[in-house]
């Protein structure tokens, strides 16, 4: 009996890694690995799994064009839509799609007001290969948009709703043959789902992706996101991967099909190609555009703003964890929400930053690229008793409770990290060491990402709250300016004890 084999390969948290650094491959280097393997599989699909274009302050100068182009270069027709995605509001997702010719599939995105699919998406999109008729059904990871800082007014009618109850919808659509082009050979789920190894790596984590195998199990294979790790597993007999992120390699499902189109065999797998970025040879094509975009932006982005004597470490660049007790950058950035807006208070969380910077000249670039996210900074007054509760919450690592710790300007705070998660702090005081009283209302100051967080965070009882106006990316690197560089400091703020090492 003769058979045929396709591949599908996904690139998910792409993060418009552009550039090829010490562990990821950037574009140029990106296309020749995917064609390396497209060339050993003529049939090959290539996909992205969200999350494609924030990241790299040339992309975000260009309006995604650098990101789009590569998806273009590579041949990607579908795309599912990650959480990052709607950073940019509609308009501009549905530029990126005409531009880049695919499309962003999302069957569990709808509009609150007709309950359909929302515009500018399709739930699914069938994809031909080795005669066969592939059908990806996109699925995004659950999250409130109604007051998401990225999307306009007119957008906020959008909802995500239950991607397992969706999946099974057009599952059994398809399988129907209610497609005009009939039923499909085979079906993949193409999803920002989060998916991550436990702590101690023995057990796979993650909700949404669990009840979807679970209750659509003639899935073919699942592609998972979000979290940034190499995954190549079953789940209730469904093979599931996860490309890592930042262009480090990408997931791989290889489907073998009956010449009449049968599937035997599904086998998932990875290619992390972090240690071997120095061996690949960039794609010239690629190479040459991504010159034309340095080319286009350096007058912006190469303008320096200060220096640094040594190196400034903010995350581990083995586990991106931030360290409990803050860091030269927390310290900064604490400090210039307490200047902009006289909030002695100020709170932020700290995994919104990258990984540091190296000693020498300070760009435009490099800052745009450690401040990813260019928060607004929100004021409100909040009583002592839920700030208390906002910092216990932020007493948390990256490896245990999957959150980066809170940072914080203008209070003392001794705490455990021995002791149970929500129970560790043993004091907590103003910065004079007056006592945090817990029915008084103190004014404070809080990035926009954790004033609306859903990682335990929460200030919904805070009153008068305003939005400034006021950036922190600009903030800091205007402070930069003003000082000329930035001093190695650790902030002093939060002292811990019973650190994990």
């Amino acid at each position: 009996m003769s058979t045929k084999t396709i591949l599908i390969i996904g690139i998910n948290d792409f993060h418009a890694e552009l550039f090829e650094t010490g562990y990821a491959l950037g574009s140029a280097k990106l296309c020749t690995l995917v064609e390396e393997w497209r060339s050993g599989t003529p049939d090959t699909i290539v996909v992205f799994g969200g999350d494609n274009y924030r990241g790299d302050p040339v992309s975000e100068e260009l309006s995604g064009e650098p990101v789009t182009e590569l998806m273009k270069q590579l041949g990607a027709k579908v795309s599912a839509v990650g959480n990052h995605e709607f950073d940019y509001g509609l308009d501009t997702m549905r530029d990126w799609s005409q531009k880049g010719e695919f499309t962003f599939v999302a069957a569990n995105v709808r509009d609150r007001r007709s309950g359909r699919i929302a515009d500018g998406f399709q739930p699914y999109v069938i994809l031909a290969a080795a005669g066969a008729n592939i059908a990806f059904i996109g699925l995004s990871t659950m999250e409130d948009l109604s007051g998401h800082p990225g999307l306009s007014p007119d957008d906020r009618f959008l909802e995500i709703t239950d991607g397992a109850v969706a999946a099974r919808t057009w599952v059994d659509y398809l399988n129907s043959g209610a497609d005009p082009r009939g039923k499909p050979d085979v079906i993949v789920a193409l999803t920002h789902f989060g998916l991550k190894y436990s702590a101690d790596r023995t057990a796979l984590v993650g909700e949404e992706a669990m009840e979807l195998c679970r209750q659509v199990p003639e899935l073919a294979g699942v592609f998972t996101a979000h979290w940034h790790q190499f995954i190549s597993a079953e789940l209730h007999q469904v093979p599931v991967v996860q490309g890592g992120s930042h262009g480090r390699g990408f997931a791989t499902l290889t489907i073998e099909l009956t010449s009449d189109n049968r599937m035997l065999k599904v086998t998932p797998g990875f290619v992390d190609a972090s240690s071997i970025v120095s061996q690949v040879p960039p794609d010239p094509s690629m190479q040459g555009k991504l010159d034309d975009y340095k080319q286009r932006t350096m007058h912006t982005l190469d303008a320096v703003i200060g220096r640094i004597e040594e190196e400034i470490i903010h995350k581990s660049p083995i586990t991106a964890e931030v360290d409990l007790e803050g860091t030269p950058l927390t310290k900064l950035s604490t400090h210039v929400m307490c200047e902009a807006t006289s909030c002695r208070i100020t709170l932020m969380y700290s995994g919104r930053l990258g990984p540091g910077l190296l000693p020498g000249a300070l760009t435009v670039y490099q800052l745009r690229k450690l401040f990813y996210f260019n928060d607004e900074i929100i004021t409100m007054k909040l009583k002592g008793a839920d700030l208390i509760r906002n910092v216990e919450n932020g007493i948390s690592t990256l490896s245990v409770e999957r959150a980066s710790p809170i940072a914080a300007h203008g209070l003392q705070v001794t705490a455990d990290y021995g002791k149970p998660y929500g129970s560790r702090i043993e004091s907590i005081v103003l910065d004079n060491g007056e006592p945090l009283e817990p029915d008084q209302y103190y004014e404070i100051a809080v990035d926009e990402f954790l004033a609306s967080s859903k990682l335990g965070y929460d200030f919904s009882a805070g009153i008068d709250r305003k939005h400034t106006g006021q950036f922190l990316r600009d903030s800091v690197i205007q402070t930069i300016k003003l000082c000329g560089g930035l001093a190695n400091e650790l902030p002093g703020t939060i002292q811990v004890k019973n650190k994990r090492r």
